[in-house]
């Protein structure tokens, strides 16, 4: 295996140099060729822990759940959502190590992980509204808020998608298949993202919803939700909901009560995770671009590390219409 001394034997030049190239510390475009054209022959590949103590760079990202670690399992968001980190990450030398940071010992745990040496970024994968752990976090880190934050934050930059906007489509299309008596199923009172789908289903339906009832994106906190709809609204014929997780229970509580569906209830779910094509009858919901946000979360941090300068995103989501309406 080749070392840093073949390397500099064959380009010709000293063992320091080669270090300084290696590290991107010299700005000379002759030593540049020799150290790189003398890598390509000798087949050298710098250690990447090596690599690290000399730039003062650690190769790692942390990415930060915020909730119950069971909804990694259970809600599909999340691993499609690190999928999109880890492709962005491929060909690097960079680590990804996964946080949980639900209870005060997990924040207290993740905090000491946090620190400059130890992290060259964070990736928050579900932020909440007034989140302790956001405020704690040393704003010395770069960090990407892969969701809405209410507030800006130093050294920090979002991708996250256009909710008022996915709310809006889903409002819109029920009101074109006929819904007039809708409800509406939002996500946790604490995340920005369902306020502000919210906020573009009122504005798409142009009238007050029956109701707004905010609960868990699970498919429980959708069926309790939807079980309470149906004894205050007996005759609603449409309900949006913030996940296609509650549309599932919603769905399966429509069926208990006889409903059909969409004849007499018309269901819209958000995410379009792949089970939404598999319900029965299929889910017309609203798509958001998951591993994309992912991706282009990392993809922002790397651009950092090489000093490019970066700017927040937002992706817009589609509707994909199926058979609940």
């Amino acid at each position: 295996m080749a070392t840093i001394n073949d390397v500099a034997r064959a380009a010709g030049v000293s063992r320091s140099t080669v270090s300084r190239v290696l590290n991107g510390q010299i700005s000379s475009p002759e030593a540049r060729a020799k150290v790189e054209k003398a890598i390509a022959e000798t087949g050298y590949r710098a250690n990447a822990h090596a690599r690290s103590l000399a730039s003062g760079k650690s190769n790692v990202y942390a990415a930060i759940l915020t909730e119950p670690y069971g909804e990694l399992f259970e809600d599909p968001t999340f691993g499609r959502m690190l999928q999109g980190i880890n492709s962005a990450l491929v060909g690097t030398d960079i680590a990804l190590n996964l946080l949980f940071a639900t209870t005060d010992e997990e924040r207290e745990r993740t905090m000491r992980q946090l620190a400059p040496n130890r992290v060259d970024g964070a990736l928050v994968l579900s932020p909440h509204i007034d989140d302790p752990l956001l405020e704690a976090m040393n704003t010395a880190i770069p960090t990407i808020v892969l969701g809405p934050l209410v507030e800006d934050r130093e050294n920090t930059w979002t991708v996250t998608i256009d909710d008022r906007q996915g709310g809006e489509l889903g409002a819109r299309h029920l009101r074109e298949r006929g819904a007039r008596r809708i409800a509406i199923i939002a996500g946790p009172d604490s995340a920005q993202g369902a306020h502000d789908r919210v906020e573009g289903q009122l504005s798409a339906l142009g009238t007050a919803p029956l109701e707004v009832i905010h609960a868990p994106y699970s498919t429980g906190g959708g069926a309790l939700a939807t079980r309470e709809l149906l004894a205050r609204h007996p005759d609603l014929d449409g309900i949006m909901c913030g996940s296609d997780r509650q549309a599932l229970g919603a769905l399966a509580v429509l069926r208990e009560a006889g409903r059909s569906i969409p004849h007499d209830v018309k269901v819209v779910g958000f995410d379009d995770h792949a089970f939404a094509a598999e319900t029965t009858p299929a889910l017309t919901t609203i798509a958001q671009p998951i591993f994309e946000v992912g991706a282009s979360g990392a993809r922002l941090l790397n651009a950092l590390s090489e000093r490019q300068p970066i700017q927040s995103l937002t992706l817009p989501t589609t509707l994909v219409v199926r058979e609940t309406t």
